[in-house]
Parts: structure tokens; C-alpha cells; sequence
């Protein structure tokens, strides 16, 4: 009995439908691009910065002074001869040569964080115990936190406490306005601050972290904080913007380290003392303390016996009546976020008055597969 075959004709595709095809295997081939791109970022977070850092160092060694372009990345610019009382001293202006610095600091912040994670934090990560990949991860990670934050509230303390608004005394963060020089210390720091988040737009952009449940509200905050950042430097409101800093920066160390802790397997009760402290210091500081820097903001920058309030950029005044309701926008916007977020640590501390441990509700599952010699890749066990 003989098969009859059936002969099958190729089906050739109408105009529209190539077209699609064709427009969809420009764009996945972009896509596959730019992901390749970003994986071969990512995965020489050490080298390429390295790279980068020594070619600017080697650079100014051939020729150390301030005539080489590349000491404008290592050193800050626009001195201006001044004197305090009797004792002369060097203060600095603003320009467009800034931009070195910062973009010098998101290098050196991409170097430091990757090589302290992978050399220092993990190895004690390792040590301690923590078996979890995903948990030595977030482990290394708020490490990396508590340390930056420690470092950069003590550094924007002592700026303050050599200032006349200790400990915001709010009125002089606006008498003497314009406040366009600034000591290389206050120059540097506000720098340095702004390359460590820009830098931490960079760890969103690629994916460095694992994102969590509150994605959205981490680049709502980081867009708003770099805004005010470039904005508050720009315009000479940097007293206002250390203030910020501080109450920003000090109550993060707390729930890093919280979360350290936590990692480590101490006992729930220490875990849960240092969560209460994390949020007695964030109703404080983000709320207290930025609450007294709002007011201050709409009530005493434009009193006349403080500020003028008068509108001449070219000479640095750009306080009026009006753009004040702009930088109050902008606190406005970051203290919303912070209203947010504390309603999600006022749920935290519902648990723990109930008897639980406390745990970041923000945070995704951190359950993982082990690191064991018996499973050196890290792959999941099959049921």
C-alpha cells in the first residue's frame, strides 16, 4: 500500500508582516546590544574604574600641577584668596570644571563599593556564617551602607558644628546670602556627595541590585535628591543641603546595620533594639529635624532683618518670595516619600509589639540556595 505524500508549500508572508518581523529583529538585536553592554559593565565593576582612575592619576604625575587637565578631577578649582578676622585663608567658588570631581567620585565610588564588597565584607560575610547567597549579598551590600553613612554624617556634623547653624540654628541658612565660597572641606564633601548618588543611579540603571518591593519610591527618591543636590549647589543654598544630608544620612546607618545584624543570626532582641532605635532616630531626623528645615524654608529665608530676598543670578541671589516655593517643592516631595516609607516602619513595629522579629517589609524574599562545597554553583537543589 503506497503513502501518498503531501507536498507542503513554503507560506511566503505579506508585505506588513515582514516589515513587523524585520522591526522586531532591529529591536531585539538593540536590545540584546545593550544588554551585553550592560553585562560587560557589570561584571568589571573592579577593572574598568581601575582602569580609568589610573590613567587620570598617571596623567597628572607627568605633569603635577594645576595646568594639566586631568588635576582638575583629582582637586577642586576656582580658589578665591579670603580673610577670616586676622587669618587669611583659601575659600572656593563654583564652576563648570566641578563636574570633574563628580564625575571622578562615581568611579571611584564604583571601585571602592565593588572591590570592598568582593575583598573585605564578603570573606567576613563568609566567616560569619551566612550560607545564603542572596543574604551575603544584602549583607555585603548594607555593609557598604552603615560605613558610607557613618562616614559621611560624621564629616557633615563637623562642617556644621564649625558653622554658625549649629545644630540648626536655621536662620543662618539664610543670613549672609548669597553663600557662593566655600572652605575646600564644605566644596569636597558637597561634591563627593553628589558623585555617591549619582552613583547610586548607576546601581539602578543597571540592575547592580536586586530590586525591591518599593522600586518605583527608590527612583522617585534618588531623582528628587539629585535634583536638590544640583540644585542647592547651583544656587548657593549648600548650608540648607548639609543640613538635609545629615538628617538623611544618619538614621540609614541604623537600619543597615539593623539588617547586619540580623544577617549575622543575632539574637531577635538585639535585632529588634537596634530597629527601635533606627526608628526613634528617622522620627527625629527625617521628620523633627526635616520638619524645622521646611519651615524654615517658607517662613525665615525671606524675613527682611534675615535676607533681602532679591533676584540677581549673575551675582548669585536667587532667593525671591517666589522661588522659595521651589525648594519647598522639592523638600516637600522627599518628605512625602519619607511619610510613605515610615507608615511601612510603623507596620514594622506593629510586629514586633506582637511578638515577631522586625523585618523591612520593603525588602523581596532573600531565601536562596546555599553556598556549600557540595553545590559550588549555586545552583537550586531539583525536587
Amino acid at each position: 500500500m503506497s503513502t501518498k505524500v503531501t507536498e507542503t508549500k513554503p507560506v511566503i508572508s505579506n508585505w506588513p508582516n515582514e516589515k513587523n518581523f524585520i522591526y522586531e529583529a532591529l529591536f531585539v538585536k538593540k536590545k540584546s546590544l545593550a544588554t551585553k553592554f550592560s553585562s560587560y559593565i557589570i561584571e568589571r565593576q573592579i577593572e574598568l574604574p581601575l582602569i580609568i582612575i589610573g590613567t587620570i592619576l598617571l596623567g597628572y604625575l607627568f605633569n603635577p600641577t594645576p595646568l594639566n587637565p586631568f588635576s582638575k578631577f583629582l582637586f577642586i578649582t576656582y580658589p578665591r584668596a579670603s580673610h577670616n578676622g586676622e587669618m587669611p585663608m583659601i575659600l572656593y567658588g563654583k564652576g563648570i570644571w566641578d563636574l570633574c570631581i563628580v564625575f571622578f567620585w562615581i568611579i571611584v565610588f564604583t571601585f571602592t563599593r565593588e572591590s570592598m564588597m568582593q575583598y573585605v565584607l564578603k570573606p567576613i560575610g563568609t566567616w560569619a556564617g551566612i550560607q545564603k547567597k542572596a543574604k551575603l549579598t544584602r549583607f555585603m551590600e548594607q555593609s557598604y551602607v552603615v560605613i558610607y553613612y557613618s562616614i559621611s554624617s560624621a564629616v557633615g556634623l563637623y562642617i556644621m558644628r564649625q558653622s554658625s547653624y549649629w545644630y540648626f540654628d536655621t536662620k543662618y541658612f539664610w543670613i549672609d546670602y548669597p553663600h557662593f565660597y566655600l572652605t575646600p572641606l564644605e566644596k569636597y564633601y558637597y561634591l563627593i556627595q553628589f558623585g555617591f548618588w549619582l552613583q547610586q543611579v548607576v546601581i539602578l540603571i543597571l540592575n547592580l541590585e536586586k530590586p525591591r518591593k518599593d522600586f518605583l519610591e527608590i527612583v522617585a527618591h534618588h531623582i528628587i535628591t539629585c535634583l536638590l543636590i544640583s540644585g542647592s549647589y547651583l544656587s548657593n543654598f549648600t548650608r540648607i543641603g548639609n543640613a538635609v544630608f545629615i538628617t538623611m544620612d544618619f538614621s540609614d546607618i541604623w537600619l543597615a546595620l539593623a539588617k547586619c545584624l540580623k544577617y549575622l543570626q543575632f539574637p531577635g532582641f538585639v535585632t529588634d533594639s537596634m530597629f527601635v532605635i533606627f526608628m526613634l532616630t528617622w522620627a527625629y531626623t527625617r521628620h523633627y529635624l526635616y520638619g524645622w528645615i521646611m519651615y524654615s524654608t517658607f517662613i525665615e529665608s525671606c524675613l527682611s532683618q534675615i535676607n533681602p530676598c532679591i533676584w540677581n543670578p549673575m551675582n548669585g541671589y536667587w532667593l525671591t518670595w517666589w522661588t522659595k516655593y521651589i525648594i519647598g517643592l522639592g523638600l516637600i516631595l522627599l518628605q512625602t516619600l519619607m511619610i510613605y516609607w515610615f507608615a511601612l516602619i510603623l507596620r514594622i513595629a506593629l510586629r514586633v509589639l506582637k511578638g515577631k522579629n522586625a523585618e523591612d517589609t520593603r525588602s523581596d524574599s532573600e531565601e536562596d540556595e546555599e553556598i556549600t562545597p557540595s553545590n559550588p554553583l549555586n545552583t537550586k537543589k531539583s525536587d
